[in-house]
C-alpha cells in the first residue's frame, strides 16, 4: 500500500511536470475550470476526465489551497450521481460479484468506507457511491463524509504537485 501511494504521488508529479507547458491555458480557465473538471470527472462513470491531473497541473500556476478546496467540493457534488443511481434501484453494478460484500460493508461501517475510499485516488468510488445509495445511506452523512475525504485528496494532490514540481532541479 505504501509503495502504491508513493508510486501514485510520483505519477501525479511527473504528469503535472510533463503537462505544465500544455496547461498554460489554466490561467485563463483557472479555478472554475478545475472545479468543473473535478465535478465532471466524478459525475461521469464512463467518460474519463482528467480532474486530478488538472488540479496537479494548475497547482504549478495557481493557489494549491484553493485548488484542493475546489477539487474536493466539485468531486463531492459529482459523486451524488452514483448515490442517485444506487438510490434509484437496480443497476449494472449490483450484478458484480463483489457488490454483496460492498453492500454489507456500507451497512456495517459506511462512514469509514466512504471516508477511506474518497480520500485515496482510485477508480472504485462510483461503486461505493452506488452501494451507499442502494442501502439508503443518509444523504447528509454521505455528503459530509465524502467532502472530508475528497478535500484531503484534493489538498494532497495540489500540494504534492505544488511542492513536488518546485523541488525537481530540471523543471526550471
Amino acid at each position: 500500500l505504501q509503495f502504491a501511494v508513493l508510486l501514485a504521488g510520483l505519477a501525479i508529479i511527473v504528469s503535472g511536470w510533463a503537462l505544465r507547458g500544455q496547461i498554460s491555458n489554466l490561467k485563463v480557465v483557472g479555478y472554475p475550470g478545475v472545479f468543473f473538471l473535478s465535478f465532471l470527472g466524478s459525475v461521469s462513470m464512463v467518460l474519463p476526465v482528467p480532474g486530478l491531473i488538472s488540479v496537479c497541473g494548475a497547482a504549478v500556476l495557481l493557489n494549491p489551497f484553493l485548488l484542493g478546496l475546489l477539487s474536493g467540493v466539485g468531486e463531492t457534488l459529482g459523486e451524488v450521481s452514483g448515490y442517485g443511481v444506487g438510490y434509484g434501484g437496480q443497476s449494472f453494478v449490483e450484478r458484480h460479484r463483489f457488490y454483496p460484500t460492498l453492500k454489507r460493508w456500507m451497512k456495517e461501517r459506511g462512514v469509514l468506507v466512504l471516508f477511506i475510499v474518497s480520500a485515496i485516488p482510485n477508480p472504485v468510488f462510483d461503486f461505493v457511491g452506488i452501494a451507499a445509495g442502494s442501502v439508503r445511506f443518509p444523504i447528509r452523512t454521505f455528503l459530509v463524509t465524502v467532502l472530508l475525504g475528497k478535500l484531503i485528496k484534493g489538498f494532497m494532490v495540489a500540494y504534492t504537485c505544488y511542492f513536488g514540481v518546485r523541488i525537481l532541479p530540471w523543471v526550471e
